[in-house]
């Protein structure tokens, strides 16, 4: 029987996050959230005629219930605008609701995971200290579903819907308490940043639009485009609640990255990008990744996790500025022609009895994104990370 363990804190230092992105754990979520991407290729929200699994169905529905304990917590009256502390009363509720969840998807043989997934989940919706969220908190969701692949719990064959159907519903339960509660974004580059709460949502969204020739990068500032089909693509929807809640600013000067990248002709090339600007600015910051919590799913292979550290180089909520270049990109900057994860390495999966873990993936041309098998069996062939990637830099956070 697996022991399972309470998921703990490993990152504490530039020297810990440096070791974290050259182990086979950094690799296997940049493949797993890579996979996730090529899953969802032309594959728009409303499309029936994909598997879903009963895991995902139950997730969705688990995210309702979420989104209904928002509308019995309504927002209290106070003087501050952000962060209204009604969100704390609603994350007091969330542990009985995220137990009851596990409980009826988890086999008997596997309820004693049920302490290492906890985390991740009570994490995926924000901080209820700060009442804030952001990348990380938003990384959460991958590792969660990491986890289940890990279980045995989903297979390739569920990522189309992890991201259309399950991370959709994510997305609508986020919206409501970001709107509802105000939430601060956690460590928020401002203007200079991608977004103030989501990267994985316009890494993955470009790539469900990669096929697209309807829909140009261009058209996000068409209202009609918006409005017709921000419902089925999710980089729409986040273009959509960005023009939402800051009604009457131009886009340029709300979301100047985001206005730069829609001059790109491309959206292979988008998603090439974003998938390099995710692991500089998210997977490669300090105080966005030290939040992450780490247990016999995701181990922590590069230090002992039960020793201690006495301090830690970081404040949970360091002071904004300007994303490095290397990380992030504009229009004058010459896009990737091929995915951040190439070559091949090795390591071993921890339930060898339940799948392989994650095959070869291919570089991305910048034509289209491709439809690759990335789950194909193999116990040799694991990619690593392109050895061009952003370097981590001391930044804001996201979690």
């Amino acid at each position: 029987m697996t022991s399972y363990l309470v998921p703990t804190k490993c990152i504490h230092s530039a020297q810990d996050l440096e070791a974290f992105n050259k182990s086979p754990l950094q690799q296997e979520i940049l493949r797993f959230i890579q996979a996730c991407a090529e899953a969802v290729v032309d594959v728009p929200n409303s499309k029936e005629d994909i598997h879903v699994s009963t895991i995902v169905q139950r997730f969705v529905v688990f995210m309702e219930d979420l989104f209904r304990l928002v509308e019995a917590t309504p927002p209290i009256k106070q003087p501050m605008r952000f962060g209204n502390k009604a969100y704390r009363t609603w994350h007091e509720n969330l542990p009985s609701h995220i137990h009851a969840f596990l409980q009826d998807i988890l086999a008997p043989s596997h309820l004693d995971a049920e302490i290492e997934l906890s985390p991740y989940l009570s994490d995926m919706f924000g901080n209820a200290t700060r009442i804030d969220y952001g990348t990380g908190h938003e990384l959460n969701f991958a590792l969660f579903f990491i986890c289940l692949y890990k279980l045995g719990l989903i297979e390739e064959r569920d990522l189309s819907a992890v991201v259309s159907k399950g991370f959709v519903a994510y997305i609508k339960t986020m919206r409501k308490l970001q709107l509802d509660y105000m939430l601060e974004p956690a460590g928020s580059h401002g203007v200079w940043g991608l977004d103030d709460y989501h990267c994985l949502l316009f890494f993955w969204g470009s790539a469900q639009l990669s096929k697209q020739s309807e829909i140009r990068p261009s058209s996000i500032h068409d209202s009609e485009t918006l409005k017709e089909f921000a419902d089925d693509f999710i980089y729409l929807e986040g273009i959509r609640f960005i023009k939402q809640i800051k009604l009457g600013a131009p886009f340029a000067e709300t979301s100047p990255m985001l206005n730069d990248i829609s001059n790109i002709p491309e959206w292979a090339r988008i998603c090439s990008g974003l998938m390099r600007l995710f692991q500089g600015e998210v997977l490669g910051k300090l105080p966005v990744i030290q939040h992450i919590v780490f247990g016999s799913l995701l181990p922590c292979t590069w230090k002992d996790p039960s020793v201690p550290e006495s301090t830690t180089s970081q404040n949970d909520r360091p002071v904004s500025e300007v994303p490095s270049s290397s990380a992030g990109f504009s229009v004058s900057t010459s896009m990737p022609g091929r995915s951040a994860m190439a070559h091949v390495g090795t390591t071993r999966p921890i339930h060898s009895q339940h799948h392989h873990l994650m095959g070869t993936v291919r570089p991305a041309p910048a034509s289209a994104m491709p439809s690759v098998t990335v789950f194909r069996p193999a116990t040799s062939s694991l990619p690593t990370v392109n050895s061009e990637a952003p370097k981590p830099s001391s930044d804001s956070g996201g979690a």
